[in-house]
C-alpha cells in the first residue's frame, strides 16, 4: 500500500515507478498512480483519472498541495471525495463533481484560491467542514436540494462570494459556515433551518451593513443572529422572531433588560453569555428549550421564571449567575444539565420538580448560600460534585422513602449530602 499523504506537496514530481502488476501513467509535469486495489490516486499537475470504473474514491489529500493542477475530470465511478483531497490546489479553476458522489469531506477544496465555480450534484447530502474554506475566487455556488447540512466553516473566507441560496432541505448551518465572506450581500434562510451556529455569517457584507440592523440587532429570516456588544439599556426583540441564535447577545455587557416576544421558541447556546448588567428576564410560554451557557456569567441577574413549556435546560445555562437568588423550574423539565447552576452563590433554596430524573455533574457546585433543596423521588442519579462547595446546605427534603434515597446513584465529591439532614417522605408541608 501507499499511505495517505505519501507524496503530499511534491509539486515538481513528474513520474513514479511502482511494483509490477500496477499501472503507471506519467509524462512531463503530470502523474497518476493506479494501485492494485485501484482506489489510490495522486496527481501533480494535469491528471486524468481512469474512466473504466476502477477508481471509486479519491483518498485523503490525494491531490493535496498539487499547486500546478489546473483541471481534472472526476469519473462517474467515484462516490466520495476524501478529506483535503484537493487542498491547496491553487491553480485549479473549475471542477465538475459527478452525480455518483454523495459526500464532500472535510477540507476537500480548502485553499483552492483560483477556483471560480463548482457544480455540486443532487446526490450530495452534506458539505463537510472547511470544504471550500479559503476559495477566495469562488463567486457563486448552487447548493442542491439534497443537502441537509452545511458544516463548520464550509465556506469560510470565500471573499468573492456575493450571494447564496440555501435550499429547503437544509436543517443545520454550523458555526462559521460563511464567516468572512466579505462580498456576501444577499442571504436567504429557509424555514427548514432549525439551527445556525455561532459566527455563521460574521464578517459578511450583509452582517456589516448597518442598513440590515435594527437598533444594532441583526435578523436573518426567523433568526435573531447577532447584537453588537455596544447595545445598551432596554431592548425589545422583533415580533415574529422564532429563534434567538447561538451567541446572539453574547458579551452585551451594557444590556439591562430585554423583552422576548411570544413567537420565540428557542434560546440558543450562549445567547446571553456575559450580559453582566442584565437584571431580570421573562421567558415566554412559547419557549421550549434553553441552550447551553444561555445565561452564563449574567452576574446581575437576580431572578428568572422558566415557563412550563420548557423541556430542556442546557449545561452551564446559569453558570456564574452570582446574584440569582431564586429560580422556578417547571414540571416539564426532565433533567438538570451539568454545571447548570454552577457558581450561583446567592441562590438560597430550590425546588426540583418531580419530572426530573437526573441532576448533572457540578449542577450546583459553588452555590455557597444554598441552605435547603427539595429533591423528588423521581431522581435516580446525582452526578459527581453536583453539590460540591454548597457548604451551607443543611437540609434536603426528599419526597421518597429512606430506602429510595439509599438507592439513588450519587457521584463522588457530594460529601455535603452525607452531613445534611435528609428529610424523607416530604410532602411540601
Amino acid at each position: 500500500s501507499i499511505g495517505n499523504w505519501t507524496f503530499y506537496g511534491c509539486s515538481s514530481l513528474t513520474s513514479i515507478l511502482v511494483a509490477e502488476g500496477n499501472k503507471v501513467y506519467h509524462s512531463a509535469g503530470n502523474c497518476l498512480i493506479e494501485t492494485a486495489s485501484k482506489t489510490l490516486i495522486l496527481g501533480c499537475s494535469t491528471s486524468v483519472i481512469p474512466v473504466d470504473g476502477s477508481v471509486t474514491s479519491i483518498g485523503v489529500s490525494a491531490f493535496g498541495g498539487c499547486s500546478n493542477l489546473t483541471g481534472i475530470t472526476i469519473p462517474d465511478s467515484v462516490t466520495s471525495i476524501g478529506d483535503s483531497a484537493f487542498e491547496v490546489c491553487s491553480s485549479l479553476t473549475s471542477i465538475a463533481i459527478p452525480d455518483s458522489v454523495t459526500s464532500i469531506e472535510i477540507g476537500a477544496f480548502r485553499d483552492c484560491s483560483s477556483l471560480t465555480s463548482i457544480v455540486i450534484p443532487d446526490s450530495v447530502t452534506s458539505i463537510g467542514g472547511s470544504a471550500f474554506m479559503g476559495c477566495s475566487s469562488l463567486t457563486s455556488i448552487a447548493i442542491p436540494d439534497s443537502v441537509t447540512s452545511i458544516e463548520n466553516g464550509a465556506f469560510y473566507g470565500c471573499s468573492s462570494l456575493t450571494s447564496i441560496a440555501i435550499p429547503d432541505s437544509v436543517t443545520i448551518i454550523e458555526g462559521y459556515a460563511f464567516y468572512g465572506c466579505s462580498s456576501l450581500t444577499s442571504i436567504a434562510i429557509p424555514d427548514s433551518v432549525t439551527s445556525i451556529g455561532v459566527g455563521a455569517f460574521d464578517n459578511t457584507a450583509y452582517y456589516n451593513d448597518e442598513n440590515n440592523r435594527e437598533n444594532g440587532v441583526l435578523y436573518i429570516g426567523k433568526y435573531l443572529i447577532d447584537a453588537k456588544t455596544t447595545i445598551s439599556g432596554n431592548h425589545e426583540i422583533r415580533e415574529g422572531t422564532l429563534i434567538i441564535a447561538e451567541g446572539a447577545f453574547s458579551d452585551c455587557s451594557s444590556l439591562t433588560s430585554i423583552a422576548i416576544p411570544d413567537s420565540v421558541t428557542s434560546i440558543g447556546d450562549s445567547a446571553f453569555f456575559g450580559c453582566s448588567s442584565l437584571t431580570s428576564i421573562v421567558i415566554p410560554d412559547s419557549v421550549t428549550s434553553i441552550g447551553s451557557r444561555a445565561f452564563r456569567d449574567c452576574s446581575s441577574l437576580t431572578s428568572i421564571t422558566i415557563p412550563d413549556s420548557v423541556t430542556s435546560i442546557g449545561s452551564q445555562a446559569f453558570d456564574g449567575c452570582s446574584s440569582l437568588t431564586s429560580i422556578v423550574i417547571p414540571d416539564s423539565v426532565t433533567s438538570i444539565g451539568s454545571l447548570a447552576f454552577y457558581g450561583c452563590s446567592s441562590l438560597t433554596s430550590i425546588v426540583i420538580p418531580d419530572s426530573v430524573t437526573s441532576i448533572g455533574s457540578q449542577a450546583f457546585t459553588g452555590c455557597s448560600s444554598l441552605t435547603s433543596i427539595v429533591i423528588p423521588d423521581s431522581v435516580t442519579s446525582i452526578g459527581d460534585s453536583a453539590f460540591d462547595g454548597c457548604y451551607n446546605l443543611t437540609t434536603v427534603y426528599y419526597t421518597g422513602t429512606e430506602e429510595e434515597w439509599a438507592a439513588i446513584e450519587i457521584g463522588t465529591w457530594n460529601y455535603v449530602l452525607s452531613r445534611a439532614d435528609i428529610i424523607c417522605n416530604y410532602t411540601g408541608e
